[in-house]
C-alpha cells in the first residue's frame, strides 16, 4: 500500500499502564495505585497492580516488536520505582531494571525512547500537593537529572511530559483520573507547574548536546456543532484550551488568553521570570491524536461556555471509549504543527483505536490504512515528519476505563498473561516488510 516512503515505524508504551510489579524491589507508591484502591473510580473495578507484567516480561514484548519489524520502543520510567518517595534516595533496583530494558532494546535492535513522565505522579509528593504545589518543579528537575545521569549514555531520544493537557485535566479538573482532584484552582496552578517543570527538564537534558528532547501533545480536532457566532466562539475556545494551551508558551507566544478566558487564573501562579523559561526550542513535536469532539456554546457552563455534542446525538460511530475516532485528525494535526515551524521534525507519536473484545481487529487496520493515507499526504506537501509511534503493543490498563478498551495490537490473556498476535500486528508486519526489503 503506498510507495516506500521511509517512514520509521514504532511502538509507544506507559509505565503505570503495563509493568505491573506495584510493589517489588522498592518501588514507592504512585497515584494511580491509590487511585484504583478505590474501584468505583475504574469502569470494571480493576487496577493496575499487575497490568501486563511488563516488569517481567519486558523481553517477551520488545522480541515481539522486532519480530513485527518495529524500530523504536517507547516506554515510560516509573517516577517511584527511581525514587520512591519523589524526592530523595535513589532505588537502584529501579534503576537495575531500566539498564535492562534499555540495553535489551539495544541487544535486538530496536531503539528504545525514555518517557519521563507518564502521569504516575509518586503519591509522597502528592501528599504535599502534587503538581498544584511550585514545589513539585524541583522535585521533577531532580529526577530528571537522574534519568539523564543514568540512562543518557545509551538513550538519546526523550520526551519530557507525555500530554499534560489530559494529565491535569482529567486529574486536577475534571477529577475522573489519579489523583481525582476537581476545579478551576487546582487545574490553573498545576497545568503551569506542569509546563514549567518540562521547560526546565529540557534545560537539564539539553546540556548533553547529544540528546534529542522533545514532548507529546495530545491533540483533539475541535468543530462547532452549527456556523452560528456563537458556537464558532466556543470551538474556537475549546481549541486553545485542548490544542494551544501546552504548546504555544513554549514558542514565546504565551498562553492563549484571548480566545480562552480563564488563563487569567492561570496567571495567578506565574512568577516573575517564569514565562521566558518556557521559551524552549524542543528538537522535535510528538503529536497524538484520537478523536473528534464538536462543540456548541452553552452561557451557564462556567470557564468554558459550551459543552461538547455527543456523537451518538451527531450520529457518527462511536467506539468503546465513547469517542468519536478520527484518523484523519493525524494529517491536520501534522500539517498545523508544520506551520509553527516548516523545519522542526513531527513525530506521530502516539495513535491508535479502541475497540472491544467482540469487535473485529480488521477495524484497527482500517484505522491504520487511513492513517498512513495521511501520513503519505504530509509527505507529498514535504512537511517533516519523522515517523508513528502506534498506540500500543499490548492490551493494558486504560486507566479509568480499566482492561475494557483494547488498543493493542498484540492480544493478552487477563488469566495467564500470555500474549498473542492479532491481525493488525501480522498485517503491520507485512506491511513493514515490503516497506524496508
Amino acid at each position: 500500500m503506498g510507495s516506500k516512503n521511509h517512514i520509521i515505524w514504532g511502538v509507544t508504551t506507559a509505565a503505570a499502564q503495563t509493568e505491573g510489579a506495584f510493589d517489588k524491589d522498592g518501588r514507592g507508591a504512585s497515584i494511580w495505585d491509590t487511585f484504583t484502591k478505590n474501584s468505583r473510580k475504574i469502569k470494571d473495578k480493576s487496577n493496575n497492580q499487575i497490568a501486563t507484567n511488563f516488569y517481567e516480561r519486558f523481553e517477551e514484548d520488545i522480541d515481539v516488536c522486532v519480530d513485527i519489524g518495529l524500530k523504536i520502543f517507547r516506554f515510560s520510567i516509573s517516577w517511584s520505582r527511581i525514587i520512591p518517595d519523589g524526592t530523595g534516595a535513589i532505588n537502584e533496583k529501579g534503576i537495575e531494571f531500566y539498564n535492562k530494558v534499555i540495553d535489551y532494546c539495544l541487544k535486538v535492535g530496536i531503539e528504545p525512547w525514555i518517557t519521563a513522565y507518564h502521569w504516575d505522579l509518586p503519591q509522597k509528593l502528592q501528599d504535599k500537593g502534587g503538581w498544584r504545589n511550585r514545589a513539585v518543579i524541583a522535585d521533577y528537575e531532580n529526577y530528571v537529572r537522574v534519568l539523564k545521569d543514568h540512562f543518557s549514555d545509551r538513550v538519546k531520544n526523550w520526551i519530557l511530559v507525555n500530554e499534560a493537557i489530559v494529565c491535569i485535566g482529567a486529574g486536577y479538573f475534571l477529577g475522573i483520573h489519579a489523583p481525582g482532584k476537581r476545579g478551576i484552582k487546582n487545574f490553573s496552578a498545576s497545568i503551569h507547574h506542569i509546563l514549567l517543570a518540562q521547560a526546565k527538564g529540557f534545560h537539564i537534558l539539553k546540556t548533553d548536546d547529544n540528546l534529542l528532547v522533545g514532548t507529546a501533545v495530545s491533540c483533539t480536532k475541535i468543530e462547532a456543532y452549527t456556523d452560528q457566532k456563537r458556537d464558532q466562539k466556543a470551538a474556537l475556545r475549546i481549541d486553545a484550551l485542548m490544542n494551544r494551551l501546552c504548546i504555544e508558551p513554549y514558542l514565546g507566544l504565551g498562553y492563549p488568553k484571548n480566545e480562552l478566558p480563564l488563563v487569567t487564573n492561570i496567571e495567578k501562579f506565574i512568577q516573575e521570570g517564569d514565562m521566558e523559561i518556557m521559551k524552549v526550542d524542543f528538537d522535535f513535536w510528538g503529536i497524538q491524536t484520537y478523536a473528534r469532539e464538536v462543540v456548541k456554546s452553552a452561557w451557564y457552563i462556567p470557564y468554558l461556555g459550551c459543552v461538547l455534542v455527543s456523537p451518538k446525538k451527531r450520529k457518527v460511530p462511536v467506539s468503546v471509549m465513547g469517542w468519536e475516532t478520527h484518523p484523519e485528525g493525524a494529517e491536520f494535526f501534522l500539517e498545523r504543527f508544520s506551520k509553527y515551524d516548516s523545519e522542526k521534525p513531527l513525530w506521530l507519536s502516539e495513535c491508535g483505536i479502541a475497540l472491544s473484545d467482540e469487535e473485529d481487529d480488521s477495524k484497527r487496520i482500517a484505522y491504520y490504512k487511513k492513517i498512513i493515507i495521511g501520513m503519505e499526504n504530509v509527505i507529498a506537501k514535504k512537511i517533516n515528519l519523522k515517523g508513528i509511534l502506534l498506540w500500543t503493543l499490548v492490551d493494558n490498563f486504560e486507566w479509568a476505563e480499566g482492561y475494557i478498551p483494547k488498543f493493542g495490537i498484540v492480544g493478552m490473556d487477563k488469566t495467564t498473561l500470555n500474549r498473542k498476535m492479532k491481525k493488525t500486528a501480522f498485517w503491520l508486519k507485512e506491511y513493514l516488510s515490503n516497506q524496508f526489503d
